[in-house]
Order: C-alpha cells, then structure tokens, then sequence
C-alpha cells in the first residue's frame, strides 16, 4: 500500500483569492478566518495536482489530507463536490492551534502512520506534496518524501 499525501492550500487547491500577508510575509490568520465562509471557499480553484489526487485515488493508493487548516463543514464540502476523495483527513485541532506548520505535521502523520501499523514516517515511504518549504525539510528529516507541490503544479501545467 503506498500513501500519498497532500496538502491543499496552493496544493492541491488554489485559495489565493482568501490569502493575505502581513508585512513580515507571514500569513494573516483573522483574515483568512474571516474569509473562510461557505461562499468564499465554494470560490476556490483546483490547481493542477488535484488531478493528480483523484487518479491515484482511483488507482487503488491510500490518499491522506494533511493540512494546517481549521477543517470546517465548507471545506469537507468542497472537497466532496470537486471529487477529492481520501482515505484520511489531518488538520490543525483549532482555532487556538498554533503549532507551526512542519512540526504539526509531522505529529500528525507519525501519529496516523502508526495507527496504520507502521513505527514511522519513514517506514511507511510515504510520499507528500506540500508547498511550504518549512514543512517539506520537516517531512523529509523524519524520512519521508516530500516533494515541492509548486514545482510539480508548474510541471503538471508545462
């Protein structure tokens, strides 16, 4: 069984439109939390790896959602209406959830992969796509593969 896993902000998803900086280049959470209606993100993309997902969804993988999103009824929505299917879902626990990103993640996929009946990451040989690099050098230091979701969405469109 290979697991996949995918991140979906400027992953697999494009909700750009629902992103704003502050100046030190981190990401404005009230805003994104205030932008995170039913309405709003029904107005999200799909960037050019949720192809990706569905066909190795349907090609028998086991899929896995691995995001630092708050996941709302919305979002489970959307990935529903636009086909993304998954065997499993990880998200931030809540709103006072303020690990960053890289840790959280790895907590979350050690935790998951175990429940599946491997020691670790590394022994599962999981494969994820992620844009942040933070979370690709966190992934890739507890021995997975994390390939650079920007690059393979480019590829994806060349």
């Amino acid at each position: 069984m290979q697991i996949v896993v995918f991140d979906l902000d400027g992953t697999v998803i494009d909700s750009s439109h629902r992103h704003l900086s502050k100046p030190d280049g981190s990401i404005d959470l009230a805003h994104w939390r205030e932008n995170c209606t039913r309405e709003k993100i029904m107005q999200d993309g799909l960037l050019p790896l949720a192809r990706s997902m569905r066909a190795i969804k349907a090609a028998g993988h086991h899929v896995v959602v691995c995001t630092a999103r708050v996941m709302s009824e919305h979002d489970y929505a959307f990935l529903a209406h636009h086909g993304l299917h998954y065997d499993g879902i990880l998200s931030r626990e809540g709103e006072t959830d303020n690990r960053p990103d890289g840790p959280m993640k790895v907590q979350l996929l050690t935790e998951y992969v175990q429940s599946l009946g491997f020691t670790s990451i590394k022994q599962s040989g999981l494969i994820m796509f992620d844009d942040n690099l933070k979370v690709i050098a966190a992934i890739s230091a507890a021995g997975g593969l994390c390939l650079n979701a920007e690059k393979e969405n480019r590829r994806l469109v060349a």
